[in-house]
């Protein structure tokens, strides 16, 4: 009778040990997933960032990289030009007196800050795809803290599975123990 017992000792130890394995690597998920947050945090990974950040998220740093960099350049190319021709257009209706305003001294100074307009949006799309980079991120993270929770909750119960099965293998083992009167 306590062979039972053994056998599901053994089933359940191994059980323990895959649940133990799997919350291992869904800590180191999530620890990976915070440098990842870390990287794209300003919209942009630097190269120390990249050399700095564990090989499971190399695909994903790079992945980012090459897409939010162009993606950024090209919504400040249009953006700074909307602004650029909403800025002439208000200069033209106003006959010139909007650039007088903005300088007295060069009225046609409205147009010398396009390096700075440009870099400003620039900059605005950057943050913008960090910031939804970082909404992944966070979903994912909670997707790992739900399986962490339920792996957790399954580990508990496989624990006292284990106790009773080790008593009922202890009880097994000395009722079939020999008795010498």
């Amino acid at each position: 009778m306590y062979a039972i017992f053994t056998m599901r000792k053994l089933q359940l130890t191994q059980r323990i040990n895959q649940i133990q394995y799997r919350l291992m690597q869904l800590s180191q998920r999530k620890m990976d997933l915070a440098v990842y947050a870390g990287n794209v945090a300003d919209g942009i990974i630097s190269p120390g960032e990249f050399m700095n950040s564990p090989a499971s998220i190399f695909g994903v740093n790079l992945n980012f990289f090459n897409n939010s960099v162009p993606k950024a350049l090209f919504e400040a190319s249009r953006a700074s030009q909307v602004y650029n021709m909403n800025i002439a257009n208000m200069n033209m209706a106003s006959n010139g007196q909007y650039g007088m305003a903005v300088d007295p001294s060069n009225p046609n100074s409205v147009y010398a800050n396009q390096f700075f307009v440009f870099n400003a949006f620039f900059k605005q799309a950057l943050d913008a795809a960090g910031k939804a980079e970082a909404a992944k991120i966070k979903k994912l993270e909670t997707e790992i803290e739900m399986q962490e929770k339920m792996l957790t909750t399954q580990l508990q119960a496989a624990q006292e599975e284990l106790k009773s099965a080790e008593k009922a293998e202890e009880e097994g083992i000395k009722n079939a123990a020999p008795k010498y009167a």
